[in-house]
């Protein structure tokens, strides 16, 4: 939601981590982030500005079935036959003891113009129905399901060819070829239910969806940028520590052709996050992704366990990754996180520094400022991001990616990536982004030759056993730029108006220099701002 930035504001201005809100875990619980916010309100309510308290009043009226005082949702002023839109955010809304159902549309047009590409119609038109509810506040669901047609700029396009995939989809088709372009028609689905098992401390859901893991724009963990996947999720909470379990169908790397069953592999993850001050939060990262014909591997189903062991004791035939991150919150209305990834290393190699092919790590470190030099409704971010070559790649059923696309950071591996995101609310209904990225990354050819940039090669093919550094292959430079303006007409409903700049600079003729203006405006209801920073 394009609000979400102002929790992460509050959160900063707290001055504390959350026991109730672990902001590594995404997307944020609407109960989560409702208890949060009301919190903090009680907590700061002689400090908050008119407009603070607004932002949370409307904040909680989108997430109303998860309020204090049981449906938090504003009345609308002018309901439509006295049915549709009685509360401001939502279409059809019921709430009452503890029982709701909440229905609205999901509308999303918006048409790009891209220099030295005017022959191409650039737009991006969506359409669909999403709705949510509770019974007894014990059980939750959410659905979504919306049709979508996209003819996207052209390094959307040249990624679509590259990877055979669309970003954030599954299957796709190709939208009117006889048109100028490359452009897409695919259907987009997303539900679960979720059951608290122990009330305020153990829930269990299942269903489609994605995550994102890690408080940083990008994660090296477990990225929302790439296609939902089948999940078994178990969040229990106790104290200052939350442990979720992720046990996800995915699908491995294949090739379009006529309709046929897909084959599948699996992934087993687990997250420890910990509070050990008021101002420090700690978490504990470990994956596996691992193929079996038809079947999950059950070995994997232990929620508390090691995997790496486990994985030892099958053979170690599977990709098994072990990564840390933390938070800090200062007393100087900063946030400093970070997050580091192992794949497979050997101190007495990495103390050679010979470039052993295998030494194979990436690391992120960002802060975030809040209301710098005094401007309210600031936030500026920064980030770093580093992954070695060969990092996430096995083989072609391992591979830390799902349906062509990397689970983690879009660039897969190989890069270097330092981003500067300035997010501004001037006036209350007026949001205000400014985002820039540049990337250096190795990149790998059509050749059979691994350079380790391309997660779906395999390792296996590696160009070098020593000698390997950071941008190994044929070096790519990318330097991306968005300006963007959203004004909330009404609740949920935005008009957007921004530009994009790119500019990428590459040294082998498979992967073609070139730079790129655009400017897009759009229209949306109930949706998110669709994005090209890749």
């Amino acid at each position: 939601m394009d609000d979400s930035y102002l929790i992460e504001r509050f959160d900063i201005l707290s001055k504390h981590v959350s026991d109730s809100l672990h902001t590594s875990l995404n997307p944020m619980s609407r109960k989560d982030a409702v208890e949060f916010l009301q919190q903090y309100s009680a907590q700061n309510e002689s400090t908050l500005t008119e407009i603070e308290k607004k932002d949370i009043a409307e904040i909680i009226s989108k997430n109303s079935e998860w309020a204090e005082s049981g449906d938090g949702a504003m009345d609308s002023k002018r309901p439509i036959f006295d049915i549709l839109y009685k509360k401001k955010p939502d279409l059809i809304h019921y709430n009452k003891n503890g029982n709701s159902i909440i229905l609205n549309p999901v509308i999303y047009y918006q048409q790009m113009v891209e220099s030295k590409n005017t022959s191409q119609n650039i737009f991006f038109n969506s359409r669909g129905i999403e709705a949510r509810g509770t019974l007894k506040n014990k059980i939750s669901f959410y659905t979504i399901f919306t049709d979508n047609q996209e003819r996207g700029p052209l390094h959307h396009q040249n990624y679509v060819k590259r990877f055979d995939a669309v970003p954030g989809a599954t299957y796709y088709k190709i939208f009117k070829p006889e048109k100028a372009g490359f452009a897409n028609d695919y259907l987009y689905a997303a539900g679960y239910v979720d059951a608290s098992i122990v009330k305020n401390s153990m829930n269990v859901t299942f269903g489609h969806d994605r995550f994102h893991l890690g408080d940083g724009y990008r994660s090296l963990f477990l990225s929302d940028n790439g296609s939902n996947y089948l999940f078994l999720k178990l969040n229990t909470r106790l104290w200052k520590f939350n442990y979720q379990n992720l046990f996800m169908e995915l699908t491995p790397q294949y090739f379009r052709n006529s309709d046929v069953l897909l084959p599948k592999k699996y992934a087993a993850m687990h997250h420890l996050s910990v509070n050990p001050t008021k101002w420090l939060n700690i978490g504990v990262f470990e994956s596996i992704v691992f193929g079996r014909r038809d079947h999950f591997d059950f070995t994997y189903l232990n929620p508390i366990i090691f995997y790496r062991s486990v994985e030892q004791s099958n053979g170690s035939p599977d990709n098994a990754l072990l990564g840390m991150n933390f938070k800090i919150n200062t007393k100087a209305k900063a946030l400093i996180y970070g997050q580091v990834l192992l794949d497979e290393f050997k101190f007495s190699e990495i103390k050679a520094g010979n470039g052993w092919w295998a030494n194979k790590y990436g690391f992120q470190l960002g802060v975030k400022v809040a209301d710098l030099f005094g401007v309210k409704n600031l936030l500026v971010q920064t980030e770093l991001n580093m992954v070695r070559p060969f990092m996430y790649s096995r083989d072609s059923v391992s591979n830390y990616t799902h349906y062509n696309q990397p689970l983690a950071h879009p660039y897969g591996a190989n890069f270097m990536e330092a981003s500067l995101i300035v997010r501004y609310k001037p006036a209350q209904k007026l949001y205000l982004t400014a985002k820039a990225f540049y990337n250096k990354q190795g990149r790998d050819t059509a050749s059979a030759v691994a350079f380790g940039g391309d997660v779906f090669d395999a390792y296996r093919n590696k160009n070098a056993e020593y000698g390997i550094r950071l941008f190994n292959g044929f070096p790519s430079e990318v330097l991306f730029g968005n300006f963007n303006a959203s004004y909330e007409i009404k609740q949920n409903l935005y008009f957007d108006l921004g530009a994009n700049f790119r500019y990428e600079k590459a040294t082998h003729p498979i992967n073609p220099s070139y730079q790129s203006f655009q400017v897009y405006t759009g229209l949306r209801l109930n949706a998110v701002r669709k994005q090209y920073d890749y």
